[in-house]
């Protein structure tokens, strides 16, 4: 089974003590769920959801060692970037435990998109193919408190997301911890 190494950079943010102004993009009106892309004009927008469609129940602790296909409708994702070394922008719990999104390029057959991930018996989730997967560099902007009822606080840590190649033209995806959610655009 061929499983892509994942590694973190991590750098400190830099603000600004007394505005607490993050030195770096951020979006105007968070959601904590989505991923966002920096465009031409250096606005952060987020990147359009597609459910994915597989053969495994992702949830699901695994019978047997599974290879299936995860397929999105379409030939193209509505996003185009034009740059081929682009940025993402993410929130991700604290724990960041497995890590938190993958990059993967789509390959394109019978009208839609897909990529190839394999279920590992005894276990839960799933692991895209190593060659379909871009690694890569994790650099946390900015831990952010998040009161969440009670007087709990959890901790949302922001993340810049960045390519270690540059991307060819084709279709992408971003992968989070669900085949229902998958951030997807293309390269121009």
């Amino acid at each position: 089974m061929l499983l892509a190494p994942i590694v973190f950079n991590f750098g400190a943010p830099r603000t600004n003590s007394i505005s607490r102004i993050v030195q770096e993009p951020f979006p105007d009106s968070p959601d904590l769920t989505r991923v966002y892309y920096q465009n031409a004009q250096s606005k952060l927008l987020p990147l359009p959801f597609e459910a994915g469609v597989a053969g495994l129940n992702e949830f699901a602790v695994a019978r047997k060692e599974k290879t299936s296909h995860v397929t999105l409708e379409g030939l193209r994702a509505s996003t185009v970037i034009k740059k081929s070394d682009p940025r993402f922008y993410v929130f991700v719990m604290d724990k960041m435990d497995p890590p938190p999104h993958l990059l993967l390029q789509l390959e394109s057959k019978n009208r839609r998109r897909r990529f190839t991930v394999i279920s590992e018996r005894g276990r839960a989730g799933f692991s895209p193919l190593a060659t379909e997967n871009i690694r890569l560099d994790y650099r946390i902007l900015e831990r952010l408190e998040v009161p969440s009822g009670k007087g709990l606080v959890l901790f949302i840590n922001y993340l810049e997301l960045r390519p270690r190649r540059r991307l060819q033209p084709g279709e992408y995806a971003i992968l989070g911890n669900s085949l229902k959610d998958i951030a997807t655009f293309r390269v121009e």
